[in-house]
């Protein structure tokens, strides 16, 4: 067989069985540990605010709006999993005044290791076909599955890096974004902050158009935009914080990751939305309808890995007095604090759903919710 069969062969049969592997083992692991991995990603957020500061201080640095984490290449070829970190202005990439530091993320690329020697102690079988470069090369181009648990990681962290001191003393500009990817390549947004100010009339009527792909992400901050007819809308990651969207109609729409914290939404409508990683924090929901709802957390269950597992839903201090969960999988959600007087969960999943030990014998369960449910104090 010809050295480039052998090599197809070895990826289809070898490589791709490996990896998987690898990928729900990291995916087991960052699930149980990611409140833990925060700390070291907020460390390194708290030092580039600091070298930002020292730097605008001294008039070296204009006000930023971009920070990224980079993931190198060849530092990972030579077994560094080190991330850059860089802060611009608003020229991005043409701001030419570094203001740097790093991120180890050797938690998530140790298990790609892991993959890299397997396939290096099958390729002996292979009679000299598959080479260490083989595997080498292989080894990089696998790495971008993994770097998309560091941006997993830098999102769930996203809510504490920001609340810092220190990134409230750097000076930044209206619009700010913050991304982690590829060095100089395809990087995704963890955090976006907008304080333009925005008219709420308009921005409703736009979120009604509906338009494909326009506001993911994309902050609607401290917006009237009640009464709405947002059905079928995608607003993944959005930021709604503090926006009244009370008595507006959500229903199936992509709510990923999207950002509720402090709002009103009394008697809004979430039915068959997906709220996986949604953030309904210290929210308004009475009498909010989330029949069919998906917010599962992990991964998605039947289904090969695509990409990292769901962080878990939050409900945490939220009103959900009279709240329809009717049908909703809510496996893995927190509850802790919330208002939950009249809270119907017919025939909800809420398997590892964290509720707070006083509402044990207030909350309306059936007695398979009640046993899989993880009761804090």
């Amino acid at each position: 067989m010809k050295k480039a069969d052998v090599l197809q062969y070895f990826i289809e049969n070898e490589v791709e069985a490996k990896n998987l592997e690898g990928l729900l083992a990291l995916e087991a692991y960052f699930q149980a540990h990611k409140d833990e991995l925060i700390s070291d990603f907020i460390h390194s957020f708290r030092r580039l605010c600091r070298k930002i500061k020292h730097m605008q201080a001294y008039g070296k640095k204009k006000k930023i709006g971009t920070i990224t984490y980079s993931m190198l290449r060849t530092e990972l070829s030579e077994g560094r999993p080190i991330y850059l970190l860089d802060a611009y202005d608003t020229s991005w990439f043409l701001d030419r005044t570094e203001c740097q530091d790093e991120y180890h993320a050797g938690w998530a690329f140790q298990f790609l290791d892991v993959v890299e020697n397997d396939l290096e102690t099958i390729s002996k079988t292979y009679m000299g076909t598959i080479t260490v470069p083989d595997i080498e090369r292989i080894k990089l181009r696998l790495a971008e599955k993994y770097n998309q648990y560091v941006v997993s990681l830098a999102r769930y962290a996203m809510p504490q890096a920001i609340a810092l001191p220190e990134y409230a003393e750097i000076e930044k500009e209206e619009e700010l974004d913050i991304l982690v990817g590829e060095y100089f390549d395809t990087s995704e947004i963890v955090y976006k902050e907008d304080t333009r100010v925005k008219d709420a009339e308009e921005t409703k009527e736009w979120l009604e158009e509906k338009h494909q792909y326009e506001y993911a992400y994309e902050v609607f901050a401290n917006l009237d935009l009640s009464h709405g007819n947002y059905e079928e809308i995608d607003l993944r990651y959005a930021n709604m914080r503090q926006s009244d969207l009370s008595r507006s109609s959500l229903r199936e729409s992509l709510l990923l990751g999207t950002k509720f914290t402090d709002c009103k939404l009394q008697g809004t409508n979430f039915s068959h939305t997906m709220i996986s990683e949604a953030d309904f924090s210290n929210s308004d929901l009475a009498g909010a309808t989330f029949y069919d709802a998906e917010g599962s957390v992990g991964l998605l269950e039947g289904e090969p890995w695509r990409m990292p597992g769901f962080v878990p839903t939050s409900f945490a201090g939220a009103d959900l007095e009279r709240a329809d969960f009717e049908e909703a999988n809510l496996q893995g959600a927190i509850f802790i604090g919330a208002n939950l007087t009249a809270t119907n969960f017919k025939g909800a999943n809420l398997k590892n759903a964290l509720f707070s030990e006083a509402d044990m014998r207030n909350v309306k369960l059936d007695e398979q919710q009640r046993a899989s449910i993880i009761w804090k104090p």
